[in-house]
Order: C-alpha cells, then sequence, then structure tokens
C-alpha cells in the first residue's frame, strides 16, 4: 500500500524553526551545548511544549510527529494498536488519534544482518493532528548531523528501572552522546559488532543514564532534527552498554515514497 496523493506545500513550521536564539535545554547563559541530565530511567520530567513532535504509539512505544497525518515509531512496536496519543507531558492526559495505515520498512528483518536491522515503521493517521505549541512536526536531519561526541536528546514514558518499573505518566527527556561506529563495534559485548550501517550507539560507558523499555520507537534529537528512533539494548543504563537506535536519514527516500512528503 501506497499513498498516492499530492500532499499540499507546508504551510507549517517544524520545531527547529521555531527555536529561538539563547540557551535552552539546561544550558547556561552563553553556552548553547545542552548539559547531561538524569536518563528518562529515573530521569528528567520535560514538557511536551520542549518536545511537541513526541508522541506515544499504542501504550507501550514511542514515535515522532514528521507530518500532520505521518509518524515515525520503531517496526518492532508491531501493528497491534490502533491509535497515537499526543498533546501533553502527562501519558494519561493525551489525545488518541486513529492509525489508519501501518507501512513497515521492505527489508524489517529481512536481512539476516541483525534482528533490528531497518527497524522503521510509518503510522498514517485517520485525520491530521492540529500544528500548536504541543505538537508539532520534527524535521529529518541529515548524516552529517551525526556526529560522535555530540548530545542527543531522547524523550519518552517509559519505565525507571530495567524490568522493575512500569511506563510512566510524565514525559521524561535525557541528553546523552553519540558513539562512533567503531568503538561501539568494539565493545566486549558481542551483540554490538554486528550493527550495521541502519544503527548508531549513544550513551555514556558509565552507565546511570540511557532510555529503557517502554521508550522504544521514540526520538533521538540532535539540534532540533530528528537523527534516530529508540531500537534496543542491553538492559538499561548499564555500564559499557549504551543503547543502539535506528538511524533515520539513511532511509529518507522509503519514507518520500510511501508519504509523499517533500522531505
Amino acid at each position: 500500500m501506497f499513498v498516492t496523493k499530492i500532499p499540499p506545500p507546508r504551510t507549517y513550521k517544524y520545531f527547529h524553526e521555531t527555536l529561538l536564539a539563547g540557551p535552552r535545554d539546561g544550558s547556561k547563559d552563553g553556552d548553547h551545548t545542552p548539559t547531561p541530565q538524569w536518563r528518562i530511567v529515573g530521569g528528567k520530567v520535560a514538557t511536551i511544549e520542549e518536545i511537541p513532535y513526541q508522541v506515544l504509539y499504542g501504550l507501550y512505544c514511542g514515535g515522532s510527529l514528521i507530518a500532520p497525518e505521518w509518524v515515525i515509531t520503531a517496526a518492532h512496536c508491531k501493528d497491534k494498536d490502533n491509535f497515537v496519543y499526543v498533546g501533553s507531558t502527562y501519558r494519561s492526559k493525551s489525545v488518541p488519534y486513529q492509525i489508519c495505515a501501518h507501512f513497515f520498512h521492505p527489508l524489517w528483518n529481512k536481512t539476516k544482518l541483525h534482528t533490528h536491522d531497518y527497524d522503521y515503521q510509518l503510522l498514517l493517521l485517520e485525520s491530521p493532528v492540529p500544528v500548536t505549541s504541543t505538537t508539532r512536526p520534527i524535521a529529518i536531519g541529515s548524516l552529517d548531523n551525526v556526529k560522535p561526541g555530540d548530545l542527543m536528546s531522547v524523550s519518552g514514558w517509559g519505565h525507571l528501572k530495567y524490568k522493575e518499573g512500569k511506563m510512566q505518566d510524565l514525559l521524561r527527556r535525557v541528553f546523552i552522546p553519540i558513539i562512533s561506529d567503531s568503538e561501539c563495534r568494539n565493545l566486549a559485548h558481542g551483540k554490538y559488532i554486528n550493527i550495521t550501517s541502519r544503527m548508531f550507539c549513544a550513551g555514556f560507558l558509565t552507565g546511570s543514564k540511557d532510555s529503557c523499555q517502554g521508550d522504544s520507537g521514540g526520538p533521538a534529537v540532535v539540534a532540533g532534527k530528528l537523527l534516530g528512533l529508540v531500537s534496543f539494548g542491553i538492559g538499561c543504563a548499564l555500564p559499557d552498554l549504551p543503547g543502539v537506535y535506528s538511524l533515520i536519514p539513511v532511509v529518507r527516500d522509503w519514507i518520500r515514497t510511501v508519504t509523499a512528503l517533500p522531505l
């Protein structure tokens, strides 16, 4: 199934186009670099106005609004859920929007290179989400934005502790550094040696800061643009076990083909 209608010209601003000059996200006066904060696991609360592209997919996954009618999330979140929920810092107060179609990347879990390869899913909504201060699409970044050492924003309503928590009602966010592919593949745990060019790692190798269960499919953002989505990890916030994220810019052409959006 492919969308064949031609969308009208974009009349709204992407999230990064609304950002004001000056310190944001915990940075100090005159310093535009975000300060590392506590992970989503027991982490810092953020308002939906700070992360208006964040959505909840079903009851246990995250996602990102990339257009009023389109959400991107993880393929491993499957297609059993019929709604995304938007527009509130509080999970319990988010507004449901019905999904009318699911689109999985055609190579999802078929390359035999890695069980989470091509972990992408697009959701078409039955009605568009109004663009407001609490619901605003985010633009997809470029591969040039993926720089090892840069701090990346990750957010969601996921668990506060691996296998011992539950989905949270308040939205949380953390800033963690991107790790180079070579450094990630050389980590002691063998799970990382097979990461593909559709993946990248991020996190503090000392542990303590990470995404966790229930954050899958959620946004990974640098400079106000979407670079990745939460794909998988080994536990949550453990030393030398960073999270792995699906790299979104590499499938821009597939997203264009499915959505007809002028990305």
